[in-house]
């Protein structure tokens, strides 16, 4: 996989991400039950309307099948704030709704 192609799958991933409200209030819900700074925000200078907190990591990556019939995908991943600190603190896993268009985008992408 070229850089490029990873470049691309990211920036696919952050709109899935950003095009969720609901999953960007849940992540910034358990930062703030943990007394921590929020790891996403608004930004009119994003391409995709949001930012990323630079202290998260966001890990793990994968699709999950909700439901077989209609279909019904997620992208699943983990959130971690400070990795690799004394500050370390998991934050747990998150989904995002996402369309089966997507699915054979990302796999189209991870094969390149």
């Amino acid at each position: 996989m070229t850089v490029a192609t990873s470049i691309t799958i990211v920036d696919s991933l952050l709109k899935a991400l950003a095009d969720s409200r609901q999953t960007i209030e849940q992540i910034n819900a358990a930062c703030a039950a943990k007394g921590l700074p929020p790891a996403l925000k608004d930004s009119d200078t994003s391409a995709i309307g949001i930012v990323g907190n630079p202290d998260y990591r966001f890990e793990g990556f994968g699709v999950m099948v909700i439901r077989p019939f209609p279909p019904k995908f997620a992208l699943s991943f983990w959130v971690h704030y400070k990795p690799d600190s004394a500050q370390h603190t998991e934050l747990g896993r998150f989904t995002v709704p996402i369309s089966i268009l997507d699915v054979v985008k990302f796999k189209s992408l991870s094969q390149v």
